[in-house]
């Protein structure tokens, strides 16, 4: 369960991720850097399923992994859906990711969204238990995506239509900030900074990729809560196409 948005900011862009958990699972591990083959990846890690949902690399990319709560049955998946992003890591850039991407046995998985994202566009893969469907998003516009185990055709239209009105028209990180901090107070469970009885926005992601770096910054905590704060910054080797 998570709601991601990205934005395009001057030579690069900006992904923001709140990550929404049972309030029952342990809290992830902070961001640490690890080497993917030839490549540099920082990534919070969940101690549960010992993979990731949100990362960044010094290709130039990120990438996000977010539940699917369809009209489907779940598929409960032999494999945990956090090892669908480190198995990415290694790549030199969104094609290359792409192409490993498609190749996944997806039936290992429960069902799960993938964003992968460059400067130029976001690759969506999404895989709802029984068929697996691919697009690339140019980022002309501000992106959003979002899920809950609530079902995810429940809360999508409202957070869609608050993003539209909170980013669309002026997509700086100050709204795209104000837009994950945002929450109902007659309808927490449905907010993009959420609230209910089983689960809570346990965290807050940022992921800031310019010309020549890449920045994560993990806030251990609901968007407007007091938490530990981890930046973590990786150089962009000059061999990266731009």
């Amino acid at each position: 369960m998570c709601t991601v948005s990205v934005i395009a900011i001057q030579g690069g862009f900006r992904l923001a991720c709140n990550r929404d958990e049972q309030r029952s699972r342990p809290p992830a591990l902070p961001p640490k850097v690890a080497r993917f083959g030839e490549r540099l990846a920082a990534l919070p890690l969940d101690p549960a399923g010992g993979g990731t949902w949100v990362a960044a690399s010094d290709a130039g990319l990120a990438f996000a992994l977010l539940n699917a709560n369809g009209t489907r049955a779940r598929q409960a998946g032999r494999m945990s859906r956090g090892l669908v992003v480190p198995t990415l890591l290694g790549c030199d850039g969104l094609e290359a990711a792409t192409s490993r991407a498609l190749k996944l046995n997806c039936r290992d998985f429960a069902p799960f969204r993938l964003l992968v994202v460059d400067a130029r566009a976001c690759a969506v893969l999404s895989w709802d238990g029984c068929d697996r469907d691919f697009e690339l998003l140019p980022l002309a516009r501000p992106l959003m995506f979002t899920s809950s185990g609530l079902g995810d055709a429940l809360v999508e239209p409202p957070r869609r239509r608050l993003f539209e009105e909170m980013v669309w028209a002026r997509p700086t990180p100050a709204a795209q900030n104000a837009f994950h901090r945002h929450r109902w107070p007659n309808r927490p469970h449905l907010s993009v900074h959420m609230s209910r009885p089983d689960a809570r926005t346990v965290s807050h992601t940022v992921v800031d990729v310019a010309p020549e770096r890449v920045c994560l910054t993990y806030h251990a905590a609901a968007p407007d809560d007091h938490g530990p704060v981890e930046r973590v910054a990786l150089e962009i080797p000059s061999s990266v196409p731009a």
